[in-house]
């Protein structure tokens, strides 16, 4: 098998149509060049190269190697780049979008222990529930729910987001627990509104190979989650959140959870940038420490 030094210089020669030339560019002498390629074209037993008084041409076995042998040197090159750049220290201005709730209540209190083990890192946080385009916003990284649809971006996933009917214990006192989902008919069903369409995000359920959605019918709808779990804490009525929200009022006793064995396929949640040939250190700094915090964290009930 020929080594890595007799590749290239097989590259150069073919990308300068020159012994000559490819010598003068590799620093060694134009006798080294052609001892490397007659070493190289008797142990690949073809020949590469077809040499005349004026220039060298590629046969056409020489042509398909050459095209092999230049992305293995490229992709050589890059899986070196990458281990000398893991090595620099992550520092400089990072750009992170994240949606309004899920940011506030699982992601801000990260930064922190972020920051302590990557401190030239600064943090440049926005929050919006809005579908946007990091080129042209000039994001970094960006949190996602569920499916995604450009293609063109790099994502890995963070976690996974489930959905819960949820109510308060005073709640459930006094108008008793759904047992089906056909049985919320009989109570106030809290609507969490889109903001753009004023219409009702429809609660999601599952029974064996199938799921169905419900239109939530109550006295009150909000455009805000944050604020819709507050509504349903104080025990005006039902409401279906993902867990992230629910997580400290069920650890409190300030609400419990109903249906569960009717709860839907949990959505992932992902973190996305844009594809680079090499990822700067900030950004996996970030993506490899939020994604390893979540693992840690387990998934969602």
């Amino acid at each position: 098998m020929a080594d890595l030094r007799t590749l290239a210089i097989f590259v150069k020669v073919a990308e300068r149509n020159s012994f000559v030339r490819a010598a003068s560019d590799l620093g060694i002498t134009q006798s080294g060049v052609s001892n490397a390629i007659k070493r190289l074209e008797e142990q690949t037993g073809t020949r590469l190269l077809a040499r005349t008084t004026r220039r060298v041409s590629l046969t056409e076995d020489g042509a398909a190697f050459f095209e092999r042998c230049r992305q293995a040197l490229a992709d050589i090159e890059e899986a070196e780049l990458v281990l000398r750049e893991a090595r620099l220290r992550p520092a400089g201005n990072l750009r992170v979008d994240m949606p309004v709730s899920f940011g506030r209540l699982k992601m801000v209190p990260l930064f922190g222990a972020f920051q302590a083990r990557y401190p030239d890192v600064r943090l440049s946080i926005t929050f919006t529930d809005r579908y946007i385009d990091l080129i042209e916003e000039g994001v970094d990284i960006c949190v996602r729910f569920g499916e995604l649809q450009d293609s063109s971006l790099v994502a890995r996933r963070l976690t996974l987001a489930q959905f819960h009917v949820a109510g308060s214990p005073a709640y459930f006192a006094k108008y008793g627990r759904p047992k089906t989902p056909e049985d919320l008919v009989n109570h106030n069903c809290l609507a969490f509104s889109i903001r753009d369409t004023r219409l009702a995000r429809p609660w999601r359920f599952v029974r064996p190979n199938a799921e169905f959605t419900i239109v939530p019918q109550g006295t009150m709808s909000f455009t805000d989650g944050a604020a819709l779990c507050e509504a349903v804490c104080a025990g005006y009525g039902l409401g279906q959140f993902h867990n992230y929200y629910l997580d400290a009022a069920i650890t409190q006793g300030e609400l419990v959870t109903v249906l569960d064995k009717f709860k839907p396929p949990p959505d992932p949640i992902w973190l996305v940038y844009p594809p680079t040939r090499h990822l700067t250190p900030k950004v996996r700094a970030f993506v490899d420490f939020m994604t390893a915090q979540f693992r840690a964290a387990g998934p969602p009930r």
